[in-house]
């Protein structure tokens, strides 16, 4: 009975939350045309905070061979052209010293500009495991779009977008190893389950040391994970359980739900990671 009055009580405010439609991305094609590399400026919104310096001269060597084959997608801006996608082109034309560049200009407005790149990314340039998190957390928060809308705006699984933004929970340390490819997403998710970050360092480093699979990984997490979490998941019912997914899906972040010991009590966690995001979340209930 406690589930249910739970649920209940919730349905309102899922029930209010705002939806906003976005116009359909904006297809990278068109006439191109030649500009002076000059005129050119970064994305601020690029997802890829960093290019592997071997890929990018990989790059550079096929454009001195064949030039840039795939024209740089940009738009106006103050007399000068932004980088909607394409910077790994841009990076090696300027360092191979190119005077001009191909590009496509397309009218894309600001809330477009952060789907666009990561969508190129994404199908394009693998970003690392961390990368696509950060990605997909700052695309929600400026978006204002949940979980189940991004995915079907991505063509991705919902629970793809909600496993990637879960490895922030992960400690810098182990962040960084993901980054690395020395610890895999599954790995990673495993990890995750103990919930303390002392502990999760510490496995972190025996997979890379021992070459943990992920099955061992995960039998070890469950058999290390604090017991107190191990009941609470299994106390936890379908009701509960789908009143966390709507929740997630509703504000777009992480969110637990606790019953407490009397009926009809409890806890919701809702976790934000920048004041921007709990601006949106704030937003969606006041």
């Amino acid at each position: 009975m406690a589930e249910r009055k739970l649920g209940r009580g919730l349905d309102g405010l899922l029930q209010g939350m705002p939806t906003r439609a976005m116009p359909e991305i904006v297809a990278p094609d068109g006439p191109v045309t030649s500009v002076p590399l000059s005129l050119l400026d970064p994305n601020p919104q690029q997802p890829r905070k960093a290019m592997g310096a071997e890929s990018l001269e990989h790059l550079k060597e096929s454009i001195r061979e064949h030039g840039v084959l795939q024209p740089i997608v940009v738009r106006k801006r103050e007399g000068r052209y932004q980088i909607i996608a394409g910077e790994r082109r841009f990076r090696a034309a300027e360092g191979l010293g190119l005077a001009e560049v191909p590009v496509v200009v397309r009218e894309v407005p600001d809330e477009q500009m952060l789907e666009l790149a990561l969508v190129e990314n994404l199908q394009r340039e693998d970003l690392d495991p961390i990368e696509k998190a950060n990605s997909f957390k700052v695309y929600l928060a400026s978006s204002g779009r949940t979980q189940e809308e991004a995915a079907s705006r991505l063509a991705l699984d919902r629970s793809t977008i909600s496993n990637m933004i879960r490895l922030l929970d992960l400690p810098a340390e182990v962040q960084a190893l993901v980054r690395g490819g020395l610890v895999t997403m599954g790995h990673a998710r495993a990890i995750l389950a103990l919930e303390d970050p002392k502990r999760e360092v510490e496995l972190a480093e025996r997979v890379v040391r021992e070459g943990l699979s992920v099955r061992e990984v995960e039998r070890l997490a469950a058999r290390t994970a604090p017991a107190g979490r191990r009941r609470r998941v299994k106390a936890k019912g379908p009701l509960v359980k789908d009143l966390e997914s709507r929740l997630r899906e509703a504000f777009g972040t992480k969110v637990s739900v606790e019953e407490g010991a009397k009926p009809g009590t409890g806890r919701i966690v809702i976790e934000f990671y920048s004041q921007e995001d709990l601006d949106r979340i704030v937003s969606k209930v006041s």
